[in-house]
């Protein structure tokens, strides 16, 4: 059921792609770049957030969510830039290598989906003695990734928007109570 929860905006936006809603606006593949890169931002979000919520719950169990919320953040994402590539820029890998290198917040996004690629990979059954083994690490990349999202938002919008000073806060609080968590344990 929350699987199928968080997959109402993509429903919605392929509604809209196939012309059944209103609402991609004057460049529709400009707005399903936008849309699938904020939905996969918030998910990700969300993933982190899911620590403390449990933990000042007292119930661990929400943790469990991490896995599913944590790989419709990747689902979203993926098709984030499935669509600027293969639409956007028609496939073409010279121009889209080109774009990457010459615009700094394509780097910024790149750089936190390929730490997200990583995440993603792990949840194959193979490698996940490694995942076991390696926890702290996976964590980092999830919050890396999320600081690199937040900045190829900021980034690319050329003004502060208040969507984006209100996620920076959020990344911001939820290192420093890991980071506060982290420390207390391990004292």
């Amino acid at each position: 059921m929350v699987i199928l929860m968080m997959l109402v905006p993509y429903f919605l936006l392929t509604l809209k792609s196939l012309g059944y809603l209103s609402g991609l606006g004057a460049n529709p593949v400009e707005t399903i770049i936008h849309e699938t890169g904020l939905w996969g931002l918030r998910f990700l979000m969300l993933t982190l957030l899911l620590t403390p919520i449990a933990y000042y719950s007292k119930i661990p169990s929400i943790n469990k969510l991490g896995k599913p919320v944590g790989l419709m953040a990747f689902f979203y994402l993926l098709n984030h830039f499935l669509t600027y590539a293969m639409i956007d820029q028609a496939g073409d890998l010279g121009v889209i290598i080109v774009d990457i290198i010459e615009t700094p917040y394509l780097i910024v996004g790149w750089g936190g989906f390929l730490c997200l690629l990583g995440v993603a990979s792990v949840s194959f059954k193979r490698l996940e003695n490694w995942f076991n083994q390696n926890r702290s690490t996976i964590s980092g990349l999830v919050y890396t990734a999320t600081v690199l999202g937040v900045w190829h938002f900021y980034w690319q919008a050329k003004v502060i928007e208040i969507e984006s000073l209100i996620y920076s806060i959020m990344v911001t609080v939820l290192i420093v109570w890991r980071f506060k968590i982290s420390t207390n344990r391990s004292s």
